[in-house]
């Protein structure tokens, strides 16, 4: 396969369901892919432009007013590349959350600093949690998307009903809910981890202290705790692993 990134066949995914305009796929991933898969917008003009190269996209240009803006639509290869991708496993998941990168580095830093991180991380959480339940919401008002498809309204391309003005597809609600459904309990779990942290640490006499070792001990028993004792993807026991993050 050529060389690819789950953000080519996040906007491959995008381009089975409609054509849309380089602008287009931009705003559309600020409003659904980041809370999935973050890439800068840099990126993904990258990626529009590797899909087409690619052959799994065309692009044409259209009129925009006295300018021309390029409109991009998925291929019959496109399609089946974007099929198979779906076959093959995927990646281990990635933890990539920057206040926790800074907590790792704590001892490094000051008390302050790591509340201050952790605060932060909380807040962003809430917000993305915010705005994903402003989409349910949407979702589910009368005239959304739930509302259409148990109507058994909304129709092929060229009948599409809009809400919000913009045009909905009820069809794929419910691969939209099961990907909410994780995201905001991994944000529910993100804001109150950072919280409950931040007001920890508060108390911290500082980020190196040997009074620490007896809180550390507790949570470390109480991580152990929660640890399966078998393996619940194989039902076989699980070995203990060689000490890895220090």
């Amino acid at each position: 396969m050529p060389t690819t990134s789950p953000a080519t066949f996040g906007l491959l995914g995008l381009l089975a369901v409609r054509s849309w305009t380089g602008y287009e796929l931009t705003q559309q991933v600020r409003r659904s892919l980041r809370f999935v898969w973050s890439t800068s917008e840099g990126h993904l003009y990258r990626e529009q432009r590797h899909l087409v190269a690619l052959g799994w996209a065309t692009v044409t240009d259209e009129p925009a007013g006295r300018r021309t803006r390029k409109r991009y639509a998925i291929t019959d290869a496109g399609r089946r590349a974007l099929t198979d991708w779906l076959g093959t496993r995927p990646e281990e998941p990635h933890v990539q959350i920057e206040g926790v990168l800074r907590a790792f580095l704590a001892d490094q830093g000051s008390p302050q600093d790591l509340v201050a991180a952790l605060q932060a991380t909380s807040d962003s959480a809430r917000a993305m949690r915010s705005d994903l339940y402003g989409f349910v919401e949407q979702y589910v008002a009368d005239g959304g998307p739930l509302d259409m498809l148990e109507r058994g309204v909304g129709g092929p391309p060229g009948q599409r009903l809009e809400y919000l003005d913009r045009p909905m597809y009820p069809e794929r609600l419910h691969a939209v809910a099961l990907t909410l459904d994780i995201t905001t309990r991994l944000l529910d779990v993100i804001n109150d981890f950072c919280d409950e942290a931040a007001r920890e640490v508060q108390d911290w006499p500082s980020t190196t202290d040997p009074s620490l070792t007896p809180a550390t001990r507790a949570r470390l028993e109480a991580i152990r705790s929660r640890r399966p004792s078998i393996d619940e993807g194989t039902g076989t026991s699980r070995t203990p692993a060689k000490a890895g993050l220090s």
